[in-house]
């Protein structure tokens, strides 16, 4: 339990990290094929940014509802997986 509790944690950090730094105009970590058939850079990273970060918070939510249980951690997967899904 205390794995996926860190794992999630790190993965939602670097999700929520990223989509920020996305959000805020880094667009070089957004794969080449994207940034080159752009043109509103802004508004792409502020559209690629948000999702990120919502994915990144569901992460570290996740993974603070598996230190309640068993039970929680299915739920908490399953809510990562369904707002990253409807994120996409």
């Amino acid at each position: 339990m205390i794995a996926f509790a860190i794992t999630f944690y790190i993965v939602g950090l670097l999700l929520l990290a990223c989509g920020i730094a996305v959000y805020k105009g880094k667009t070089g970590l957004i794969h080449y094929y994207h940034r080159k058939n752009v043109v509103d850079h802004t508004g792409y990273g502020k559209a690629m940014g948000k999702p990120l970060a919502i994915m990144g918070i569901s992460g570290i939510i996740s993974a603070t509802m598996s230190f309640f249980g068993e039970l929680w951690i299915t739920v908490g997967i399953v809510i990562f997986f369904l707002v990253s899904f409807l994120c996409s």
